[in-house]
């Protein structure tokens, strides 16, 4: 474990110090955030509550599953590229604890991602209320960022170059966000979008957070929705741990 923890230190700091993971975990969100509510926030949903608050939570969940893809695909993609997996073979590491060393700096980002987002959602400029339930939202976000983490470790895996892990990444996350209704609110999307979105792991991260973070929707639907998620990674954590090879 104190190998793991001086790699997960290490790789912390470079992501700290470098200016695109700055800007796509912390500033794209925050940006994300505010045109959506500008573009949105006025336009009822339910009685008693209009588009911010449920826009929050989209924007959330949708910055964790974003870093979750990356955290998983960059890094190891630009290890095998640059030759970086073969230096680490002669360390005392097995592949499980590279994939973990990456899967703690990626909750490490994402947990300061979801800090300043509720943050900034709160304030009167925002309007965001939040339930008295919020603190068990870290449940949705902690079982979405291991979704989308092993799949971007599969995608570093069998996808052979790190601007194509890159490209297929974000071709991968965005439909996905939006089909989700992290774009927009789901009752405008088209309908055949309405149709496919229960399907996918974004939607059901939404519905698993706004539960507890703003109190819509019911708990037997945050409860499936975290059971999807669940399932999810227990079915691609064994197969990211499977094909990641020092090669």
């Amino acid at each position: 474990m104190k190998t793991v923890r001086s790699l997960s230190r290490v790789l912390l700091k470079t992501d700290l110090r470098d200016t695109s993971t700055i800007i796509m975990s912390f500033v794209f969100p925050l940006v994300l955030l505010v045109v959506l509510v500008r573009a949105f926030g006025t336009m009822p949903e339910l009685p008693g509550m209009d588009f911010v608050s449920p826009i929050c939570v989209n924007v959330l969940g949708f910055g964790v599953a974003y870093v979750g893809i990356f955290a998983g695909a960059l890094h190891i993609a630009q290890w095998r590229e640059n030759g970086m997996v073969q230096v680490l073979r002669a360390f005392p590491l097995s592949t499980g604890a590279i994939l973990l060393a990456q899967a703690l700096v990626g909750a490490c980002l994402a947990l300061i991602q979801a800090v300043l987002l509720i943050a900034l959602a709160v304030t009167p400029w925002i309007g965001m209320e939040l339930s008295p339930w919020a603190p068990l939202g870290i449940v949705p976000l902690a079982l979405g960022y291991l979704t989308f983490y092993f799949l971007g470790v599969l995608l570093a895996v069998f996808v052979p170059s790190l601007a194509a892990v890159s490209m297929l990444a974000n071709l991968i996350i965005i439909p996905l966000g939006y089909a989700g209704g992290a774009m927009m609110p789901i009752e405008l999307l088209p309908r055949w979008v309405q149709n496919i979105a229960p399907y996918t792991p974004f939607f059901q991260m939404r519905v698993a957070l706004s539960k507890p973070l703003i109190d819509l929707g019911t708990w037997g639907d945050a409860g499936l929705g975290c059971v999807y998620l669940l399932v999810a990674s227990a079915i691609l954590l064994p197969l990211a741990h499977r094909f990641f090879r020092w090669k």
